[in-house]
């Protein structure tokens, strides 16, 4: 089996898991991370991803320089300067994103979010995640 499809094996099992055992985990059915390096800490349970990452999940789009995805903490951190997310219905950009699956988005410093014509500033935006997007 090639290495990238066991780090993609790897990526599904750490984001679908926790998310089979919960009622509803619609919201993270495709996801799909590129990056220039991957390095997988099997003692911390931790992915982490350097230089031009590029994000899909489900609708979203999410660009940074790294990322780091923790089994244990059940979160997707993607750093930037800034990173950005787009998607049919919002628009942003901030120095670090915080995916909960299922959950809630968190952009943290210098956030700028456009949803459907408003637009929010703030160095701190919680998103919460739909299932129809």
């Amino acid at each position: 089996m090639s290495q990238k499809c066991k780090i993609l094996l790897i990526i599904v099992g750490y984001l679908y898991l926790p998310s089979v055992a919960s009622e509803d985990y619609s919201t993270l059915q495709n996801i799909s991370i590129q990056a220039n390096q991957v390095t997988i800490d099997e003692k911390t349970r931790k992915l982490t991803f350097q230089d031009n990452i590029t994000i899909e999940i489900n609708s979203y789009i999410i660009k940074g320089s790294n990322a780091m995805l923790s089994h244990q903490d059940e979160k997707l951190e993607i750093y930037g300067d800034p990173a950005t997310i787009q998607s049919d219905a919002i628009d942003g950009e901030a120095e670090k994103f915080v995916i909960y699956p299922n959950e809630s988005m968190h952009l943290i410093g210098n956030a700028k979010l456009l949803n459907e014509g408003n637009a929010i500033t703030s160095n701190f935006i919680a998103y919460k995640i739909s299932a129809n997007e």
